[in-house]
């Protein structure tokens, strides 16, 4: 690490399970994030801070007033912009020795997930999560999924290979709920998209330093009750990505 490198990231040097051991681990990272919204571009904005070298986000979405609320890596300047462009530059004036690759499109297993040690979850829909899952138990990448609806929230950690007998994304939800909606019907507090993102990143930098992890172990916050579980997911004998 350089001198500027060691003065940025001393708090982090002087934590046992990092040191300059693991804070080299996450700056030689790469992980994708799908979405640069609420979950996705906070959880690049919190990772990039943390030293994650490199940085690939999938979006292909205008910065909207509407986003403002809960979508706090955006200013009002950036309305109208794309979201990775936006992003980019918020990152950048954050941690300059990060690389964010920006991907102004949507992603699709076709775009596969190259090089990287995490895929994250920044999406609201199922189909998106669905495809994330596949390619994921295909590729060996541990995929990190997470949930905002109202004050509800969730996050785990799936498809780990390390784990024998890991679930993945379709033993939690095997199929597409028929009363299946995204933020647009239901709504979203701001602050617990925030809490979500956050819990994700938490679990990206402790996966990334070799930490353990419980994978299968869904968090689940009502903000509404100050309410917190964790239940373990078993894996499912029937489960299509599994089997495959």
């Amino acid at each position: 690490m350089t001198p500027e490198q060691v003065e940025r990231y001393k708090r982090h040097l002087l934590v046992k399970e990092i040191g300059g051991p693991g804070q080299n681990k996450l700056l030689n990272a790469a992980i994708t994030i799908v979405g640069a919204g609420a979950l996705g571009g906070q959880m690049a904005l919190s990772l990039a801070a943390a030293g994650v070298g490199t940085i690939h986000v999938f979006d292909d979405d205008l910065v909207e007033l509407s986003n403002l609320h809960r979508q706090t890596h955006f200013s009002m300047s950036d309305i109208g912009r794309l979201k990775t462009d936006a992003l980019a530059d918020r990152i950048h004036a954050v941690n300059p020795d990060i690389q964010l690759i920006g991907h102004s499109e949507r992603w699709t297993q076709a775009a596969g997930l190259g090089e990287v040690s995490l895929l994250l979850d920044g999406t609201d829909n199922f189909e998106s999560r669905f495809e994330m899952n596949a390619a994921s138990r295909k590729a060996g990448v541990p995929f990190v999924t997470g949930a905002v609806a109202g004050w509800q929230g969730q996050a785990m950690l799936v498809n780990d290979p390390k784990t024998p007998s890991c679930p993945c994304y379709r033993c939690f939800v095997p199929g597409i709920p028929t009363r299946a909606g995204d933020c647009n019907d239901l709504g979203t507090l701001g602050m617990i998209t925030t809490m979500v993102a956050q819990y994700m990143s938490l679990i990206a930098v402790k996966y990334l330093l070799g930490l353990p992890v419980k994978a299968g172990e869904i968090w689940i916050l009502d903000g509404l009750t100050n309410r917190q579980r964790h239940i373990l997911l078993p894996q499912d004998p029937d489960c299509p990505d599994c089997k495959s």
